[in-house]
């Protein structure tokens, strides 16, 4: 049986200056609520090796529609006025079905 392939969005922070600390913080705990989020496979921040001022950002979701019901939600906008003190994206989103390969 085929696992449903899901929906990934990929993008890329910088964090500003002097709040790395801060930043840990706040996506540690935005990154556990999210988990538990309906539909929400997995998040993942994970800090650059040639460049721990970027953040490489996953969401992986169960489908379009997941992600849609989440970006809807108070805590989302929340965690991301937040966050817009801490850091700016840098890349555009990436956004896309996951092949299940």
């Amino acid at each position: 049986m085929l696992e449903t392939p899901g929906f990934v969005v990929v993008d890329i922070w910088k964090v500003k200056p002097g709040k790395q600390e801060e930043l840990r913080k706040v996506l540690a705990e935005a990154g556990r609520h999210f988990r538990t989020v309906d539909g929400v496979l997995s998040v993942d921040y994970t800090q650059l090796v040639d460049d721990e001022d970027r953040y490489l950002v996953v969401f992986r979701y169960r489908d379009a529609d997941a992600r849609t019901a989440l970006v809807a939600t108070d805590a989302l906008r929340s965690t991301m006025e937040r966050l817009a003190a801490l850091w700016s994206l840098e890349s555009p989103i990436y956004q896309g079905v996951s092949t299940g390969l």
